[in-house]
C-alpha cells in the first residue's frame, strides 16, 4: 500500500484533502437559514435592470436592513430581475414589517394643488436630535402617541417649497388680542404614488371614502374635513366612477384614449367582471387593490401618507411678506404622524427615516417570497444531514462488500468517499458558498454518482478476458472514458439550471454541489482510487 500512496494522483488526493481540511478549520463553513435559522426573500423586480441599477438596488435594500441592526445581513442579486436578502431574524411581527419595507419602492414624494413640492431625493440630512423635534412624544393620557422627523432640504427644493406655499393661506377673521385666524391649504406626502395610471373605483366605494376622509383618522394621519377632491387632484390620476355593472359609452372611449399613456388600471376588487374584462380588451393592465376597514380606499391606492396644513409662518404672512421676490427660504421642515401606541410611533418614524436616508429603488417591485426557520429546527436539519451522510456511506460500504466479498476493495471505496465530501465542504468554505438542504442534497448525490464511478473502475479491473489489449492500464482507460461520458452528461445537465434559474435558489444551490462534486471526483479522487483499486486487486492476484 506504501508503493500505491506514492503514486502522484494519490499524492495529489491526499494534498487537496488537506488543503481542504485547512481551509475547513481556518474558515470554518457558511450554513444557510435551513440549518441556522433565519428568513430568506426572494424579491423579483418589476423588470429586467442594468448592471448599475442592479448594484444600486442591492446597495439600497442592504442599507434598508442595516438601518434595523439585523445580524448577519447577505443581500446578492441573482441575474437581472431577483434579489436574495437573507437576514438572521425569525421574529413574525419584525419579519412582516420588513417584507413590507422591501416591497416599498420608497418614492416619497410631497404635493400641493397637484404641483410638486420637494421629492425624496431632495432631502440632504435627517435630524435624529431631540433639539430639532426627532422622536416620539406622548399625545396624552398615553391614547395616542405622535412621531415627528425633522429634515434638511437642498436650495433648490427648498425655493421651490417657499415660491408654491407663498400665500397660501386665507384670512377668515382677525382678533386685536390673538391675531388673524387662517385656513391654511394642505401639503399631502405620499410614498410610491402610482404613475402612468388611472384608477377604476365603484360608486359605493367612493361614497364611503368621501365619508371616511371627512371624517378623518387621527392613527392614519388624515386631518378631519380632508376633501377626497383634494387627494385625487394631488394625487394627479385620472379617475373613473362606476356602477356596478358596466361602463358607460362615455367612460370606455376615454379609456380607450388613455391606455397608450396610461396603461394600467387600479382597480378596487368588487369591480364586476365584465368590467375588468372591458378594460383587458382595450389593453389594460389590472392591478386589484383590496379595501381595508376603517381606510380610505382611494387614500391606499395613491400611496397617500400624510396631510399637513400649511401654517402662516410657512405661507410667509406672519411676518407678512408681501413680495414673492422676498419670500424666506426654509429648508428645514418636519414630518408628523400618530400611532396608537409608542412602538409603533417608533417603528413608522424608523420606516419612514430608513426610506428617506437610504433613497428609492430605481425600479418597483413586482413579488416578494419568504421563507423563514427557527434556529431550533436549524439544528434538528444539520443533525439529520449528518447522520443521514454517515448512514449512506455505512450502506454503501455494505452494498460493495456483499458485491465484491473483499473487504479490502470497501475500505479505497469509503476513503474516496469521504474525501470527495471533505473537498466539496472545502470548495464552500474557500468561496464562503452557504451550505443548505439542497447543497447538502447535491453533495450526497455527487457522492453516489462517485460511489458508481468507482464500481465502473472495479468492474473493469475484475474482468478476466485476458485478451490483447486486456491489461490493467486499458481496463481502467475504458472505466474512464465511461466516467467522463457520464460526468460530461451530468455536468451538461445542471449548467442551464447554475446559468439560468435566478429565481430558484435552491434548485442553484443543488446544481452546483453536483457539478463542484463531479468535477472533484473525475480530475483527483478517481484517478486516485484506481491506483488504490489496482493495487488490492494485484496482490489478491499475486497471493493466490
Amino acid at each position: 500500500m506504501r508503493e500505491a500512496i506514492k503514486k502522484p494522483r494519490v499524492l495529489l488526493l491526499i494534498a487537496f484533502v488537506l488543503i481542504s481540511l485547512l481551509s475547513i478549520s481556518l474558515g470554518g463553513l457558511e450554513f444557510g437559514i435551513d440549518f441556522k435559522g433565519g428568513t430568506l426573500f426572494q424579491i423579483q423586480l418589476e423588470e429586467k435592470v442594468t448592471p448599475d441599477k442592479m448594484e444600486t438596488i442591492v446597495l439600497i435594500v442592504g442599507e434598508r436592513l442595516d438601518a434595523f441592526g439585523l445580524k448577519d445581513t447577505k443581500v446578492n442579486s441573482l441575474g437581472d430581475d431577483f434579489v436574495s436578502a437573507q437576514i438572521a431574524e425569525t421574529d413574525p411581527e419584525k419579519i412582516e414589517h420588513l417584507e413590507s419595507l422591501l416591497r416599498t419602492q420608497g418614492k416619497f414624494e410631497a404635493t400641493i394643488n397637484g404641483e410638486l413640492l420637494f421629492e425624496g431625493s431632495d432631502i440632504i440630512q435627517i435630524y435624529k436630535d431631540a433639539s430639532n423635534g426627532y422622536g416620539v412624544i406622548d399625545a396624552g393620557q398615553g391614547e395616542a402617541f405622535t412621531w415627528q422627523l425633522p429634515f434638511l432640504m437642498n436650495q433648490k427644493a427648498a425655493e421651490n417649497f417657499s415660491r408654491k406655499t407663498f400665500h397660501k393661506c386665507d384670512q377668515i377673521s382677525f382678533d386685536v388680542q390673538y391675531g388673524g385666524s387662517y385656513n391654511c391649504e394642505s401639503t399631502f406626502f405620499f410614498i410610491d404614488r402610482p404613475s402612468d395610471s388611472v384608477i377604476i373605483v365603484p360608486q359605493r366605494v367612493f361614497s364611503n371614502d368621501t365619508a371616511l376622509l371627512g371624517a378623518g383618522s387621527v392613527l392614519e394621519n388624515i386631518p378631519q374635513g380632508t376633501s377626497i377632491d383634494d387627494l385625487l387632484e394631488n394625487a394627479g390620476l385620472t379617475h373613473f366612477i362606476v356602477s356596478d355593472t358596466n361602463f358607460t359609452s362615455a367612460q370606455l372611449a376615454e379609456l380607450e384614449n388613455l391606455v397608450q399613456e396610461n396603461p394600467t388600471a387600479l382597480v378596487h376588487d368588487s369591480v364586476s367582471s365584465e368590467q375588468k374584462q372591458a378594460l383587458l380588451g382595450l389593453g389594460y393592465d389590472l392591478v386589484e387593490v383590496s379595501e381595508q376597514e376603517t381606510i380610505p380606499w382611494l387614500w391606499t391606492v395613491t400611496g397617500a401618507r400624510q396631510v399637513i396644513a400649511l401654517t402662516p409662518g410657512i405661507a410667509n404672512l406672519e411676518p407678512r411678506v408681501d413680495n414673492i421676490e422676498n419670500a424666506k427660504i426654509f429648508s428645514q421642515l418636519l414630518i408628523t404622524g400618530t400611532s396608537i401606541s409608542r412602538e409603533e410611533a417608533t417603528t413608522e418614524l424608523k420606516a419612514l427615516e430608513v426610506l428617506l436616508e437610504t433613497g428609492s429603488l430605481p425600479i418597483g417591485i413586482r413579488s416578494i417570497s419568504k421563507e423563514t426557520i427557527s434556529p431550533l429546527l436549524g439544528k434538528e436539519f444539520l443533525n439529520s444531514a449528518l447522520l443521514i451522510g454517515l448512514v449512506g456511506l455505512i450502506i454503501v460500504a455494505l452494498v460493495v462488500f456483499i458485491r465484491y466479498k473483499n473487504f479490502k476493495l470497501v475500505i479505497p471505496i469509503l476513503i474516496t468517499g469521504a474525501s470527495e465530501i471533505i473537498m466539496i465542504l472545502g470548495f464552500a468554505s474557500l468561496v464562503k458558498y452557504n451550505l443548505d438542504l439542497a447543497a447538502v442534497a447535491g453533495i450526497l448525490a455527487a457522492v453516489g454518482t462517485g460511489v458508481d464511478h468507482q464500481i465502473i473502475i472495479t468492474d473493469e479491473l475484475l474482468r478476466g478476458e485476458m485478451v490483447a489489449g486486456g491489461s490493467f492500464v486499458n481496463r481502467i482507460k475504458r472505466a474512464f472514458f465511461i466516467i467522463m461520458a457520464a460526468a460530461a452528461t451530468t455536468i451538461a445537465t445542471m449548467l442551464p439550471i447554475i446559468i439560468f434559474s435566478f429565481g430558484l435558489g435552491k434548485l442553484r444551490g443543488f446544481a452546483i454541489t453536483i457539478v463542484v462534486g463531479v468535477l472533484v471526483g473525475v480530475l483527483i479522487s478517481r484517478p486516485a482510487f484506481s491506483i488504490l483499486a489496482e493495487h488490492v486487486l494485484k496482490k489478491k492476484s499475486d497471493e493466490a
